[in-house]
């Protein structure tokens, strides 16, 4: 029997996420993997947070094998990647199976054996190899005065979207990732670094509301807005500010900048700070949805979040959604 999952992170998924779903939508290539690209803190490592997977602080400097076969300790996953599975099909009707026992004859071996057999109704069985699929493992940058580091993460297997049961597979692996490292995503197979380091997950930096001047440079340093889009920005930020956020919300992938009003827990709007045309309202799910990218997110469910266009009439349209959402009934 598997340990109970030690980390703070999901560790499994029941079915495809729709983030998933919406993304191999989007990937036109048939040959992918699952991987993902983590910002890992120094601290973690030295606390041993990654070492199950040989990630770890030696003397200051960080190690880690090219490649690692999960421990089966870690969670189901990992256990049927190394020990198999067997499913009994209680959906399907039972199959009749013959057993055999081979049994001396009179009771006494002496006088030699035979073959006993007898009939009995079993359930249909679904038999997983174990296939010792290995995560590799890739450190492909590092926050400078951040203290973070950034790994790769790659269950090694190539998946084609054409096999008959290329989503029985696909669950399989971004299972195997995500409890061993927290995170978990899809690929095309010749997917580039850039690709990879695009989808980082957003570090979250929260600022006072009432630090307006402060605020802003924060936001903005590090940034090629011209005059003019600072100013449009500054417009935006303190209409933000004249709806009552409890936080402002500062995100940093590396990439992206992210400017945050959060009015309560399910309740942000969000701006890209570098080419925002819109604000995305977003509800229960804000830090997850808030990692993708635009195209992920509007081919996705439209429940999650709203998406208001910076044209006429915006401001009156945002403050009638923040109102209903914040006072009235959820």
């Amino acid at each position: 029997m598997a340990k109970r999952n030690p980390f703070t992170w999901q560790q499994n998924f029941i079915r495809l996420p729709s983030g998933i779903r919406a993304k191999l939508a989007n990937i036109d290539e048939d040959d992918l993997v699952v991987a993902a690209v983590k910002r890992i803190a120094r601290s973690d490592i030295e606390a041993g947070r990654y070492a199950h997977l040989g990630i770890q602080a030696t003397e200051g400097n960080i190690e880690f094998p090219g490649r690692v076969v999960p421990p089966p300790r870690i969670g189901r996953y990992s256990r049927y990647n190394v020990q198999g599975r067997v499913i009994r099909l209680k959906d399907l009707p039972k199959v009749t199976k013959t057993q055999d026992l081979e049994a001396p004859n009179f009771g006494d071996w002496s006088k030699g054996s035979h073959t006993v057999s007898w009939e009995r109704e079993v359930y249909q069985r679904d038999d997983w190899p174990p296939k010792f699929l290995t995560i590799e493992i890739s450190l492909v940058g590092e926050e400078v005065g951040e203290g973070n580091l950034l790994f790769k993460f790659q269950v090694e297997q190539v998946l084609n979207k054409r096999d008959p049961i290329f989503e029985q597979y696909l669950l399989y692996n971004l299972n195997l990732l995500q409890e061993n490292t927290g995170v978990s995503d899809v690929f095309a197979s010749d997917a580039t670094l850039a690709d990879y380091l695009g989808t980082i997950q957003v570090a979250w930096e929260i600022l006072p509301p009432g630090e307006r001047d402060e605020n802003i440079a924060r936001i903005l340093s590090g940034t090629n807005a011209s005059p003019q889009q600072r100013t449009a920005f500054t417009d935006r930020y303190d209409f933000l500010i004249s709806l009552g956020p409890e936080k402002i919300i500062r995100g940093n992938s590396g990439f992206q900048r992210y400017f945050g009003a959060q009015f309560a827990d399910d309740l942000v709007a969000f701006e890209n700070v570098e080419y925002g045309n819109a604000i995305y309202v977003m509800f229960e799910d804000w830090v997850e949805l808030s990692r993708r990218s635009r195209l992920e997110l509007l081919s996705g469910p439209q429940d999650q979040f709203e998406r208001v266009i910076h044209r006429s009439g915006w401001q009156r349209r945002l403050r009638r959604i923040i109102e209903q959402r914040r006072n009235g009934p959820r």
